[in-house]
């Protein structure tokens, strides 16, 4: 049965109105940005690999923050005994900035990401141009690359499937875990409001998918760790939160 380790990759400062449609402008608010681990199945999986470069996000994007804690070799080794050359499969959820980072650094590893989010990254809408970043992604041999359509297995219990609104290629990850169906839901939940109140990110590339998207999560998986959820903890694993507020 495969377990999620939960890995902070940094922290950054955002209008509240970018990860919560119509609700909170004006606010300010300080969200981590989350990796995860998946181990116990006989592969060293890794989802998305955070930021590459906190001034850069500083100065372009939004107030970003990495401790040396939080920098992934760190936060490999703290949280799961692993160097970058330990990983054997790397899932994107999605190609922005905060998602793709550091995949420079996993040499050993197969990369996987929509088919419909690398075009989508290499010819991206306006709205997108400045959080895509090609040297992040197009570092990565060619051949490492996986190319999926949808919803595939990439190995027993781990599959992914098509979550597009945040971005046109996004993709979320289940996982079977002993707790339950997981989904990793990068930003299709950016955090457990969007989810569970049906609220989805203000960074859109379709509301209609977005919405589309969150329900097809609520289908298919009991728990999640959304990818800017404050109230998640460093390196935990297991006991992540149930979609549905009354689930136990």
């Amino acid at each position: 049965m495969w377990k999620v380790v939960a890995l902070k990759m940094g922290e950054l400062t955002v209008e509240q109105a970018s990860i919560t449609y119509d609700r909170g402008y004006g606010a300010r608010i300080d969200i981590p940005v989350w990796s995860a681990a998946i181990t116990g199945g006989g592969y060293n999986i890794l989802v998305d690999t955070g930021i590459h470069d906190a001034t850069w996000v500083t100065e372009n994007v939004s107030p970003c923050r990495i401790s040396p804690e939080e920098e992934i070799v760190s936060a490999l080794q703290q949280g799961m005994g692993w160097t970058p050359d330990d990983v054997d499969i790397v899932i994107n959820t999605h190609l922005h900035y905060d998602h793709c980072g550091n995949n420079h650094l996993f040499k050993n590893a197969k990369f996987v990401v929509q088919k419909r989010e690398w075009q989508a990254a290499h010819q991206p809408i306006p709205s997108q141009r400045g959080i895509y970043l090609p040297q992040l992604f197009d570092c990565v041999d060619y051949f490492s690359w996986r190319f999926v359509n949808g919803e595939e297995e990439i190995v027993g219990g781990v599959k992914v499937f098509l979550t597009p609104g945040h971005s046109d290629g996004h993709q979320s990850v289940l996982v079977k875990t002993e707790q339950g169906t997981l989904c990793i839901s990068g930003d299709v939940s950016n955090l457990l409001v969007n989810i569970r109140e049906n609220i989805p990110a203000g960074i859109l590339t379709s509301t209609k998918e977005i919405f589309e998207s969150m329900n097809r999560v609520r289908d298919l998986a009991q728990y999640i760790l959304p990818g800017h959820e404050p109230t998640i903890q460093t390196f935990q694993s297991g006991n992540f939160p149930a979609i549905q507020a009354d689930r136990q």
